[in-house]
């Protein structure tokens, strides 16, 4: 079975990749940051202290991770419930971008990723996709873009749902986040071996799901 992996910092477009490849290629789609993002989102509702690494995998227990073969989509549901909409929102990010930093969470949820590899293929996108959860992915790809092209790119999504955040502000988010990711113990974010590095800058949209589809072309029939 095909996977293709997506991995980068915030802000780089992984999603919209991620989701174009999952539609064109007809393969099934897991975004793993909606993972962390769950965990987060229920650890503030019961209102769980973030340093309480036990209570916090409790939660992974809690939740239902699964493929939705309809959709081919992540559906996460908690209590019998579909939370998929509640969890992008500025609070829960803040709070999933904290907690995936404990290696002890990041372990206990590497088997439910590795789950949704299933047929006709799977497009992961995540910051730790190619090295560590689908190391043999057949394709893998990282994107990467500079810090100030990625916080217009926040800024503009934010301004469109009415939220006020300047752009320096947003800048130092970003700076923290990237430092997070790549110091931490477990799965620091890394270019994976044998990736593809896209840089995104001064590219549309279009112009980078053209030149990853060429190269996916190039090493898988499609």
């Amino acid at each position: 079975m095909e996977i293709i992996t997506i991995d980068g910092p915030s802000g780089v477009g992984k999603g919209t990749l991620a989701l174009y490849l999952a539609d064109k290629l007809d393969f099934n789609y897991l975004n793993s940051g909606a993972l962390y993002r769950s965990i987060g989102y229920i650890a503030d509702l019961k209102s769980i202290d973030l340093t309480d690494e036990k209570m916090l995998i409790s939660i992974t227990q809690s939740i239902t991770f699964k493929l939705n073969k309809t959709s081919k989509n992540t559906e996460i549901m908690y209590e019998n419930k579909n939370i998929n909409k509640q969890l992008f929102n500025e609070k829960t990010a803040k709070t999933a971008s904290k907690i995936a930093s404990i290696s002890s969470l990041r372990k206990s949820i590497v088997n439910i990723q590795r789950a949704f590899a299933e047929e006709p293929g799977l497009v992961a996108e995540g910051r730790d996709m190619g090295s560590i959860i689908f190391p043999d992915a057949i394709i893998k790809l990282f994107l990467t873009a500079n810090t100030k092209t990625r916080a217009k790119r926040r800024h503009k999504q934010l301004k469109e749902k009415g939220i006020n955040v300047s752009l320096s502000q947003l800048i130092d988010e970003l700076e923290a986040r990237d430092k997070r990711d790549t110091v931490r113990e477990v799965s620091p974010l890394t270019v994976p071996e044998d990736a593809l590095i896209v840089n995104t800058d001064n590219k549309s949209i279009g112009k980078v799901q053209e030149q990853v589809m060429s190269y996916i072309g190039n090493t898988i029939k499609i």
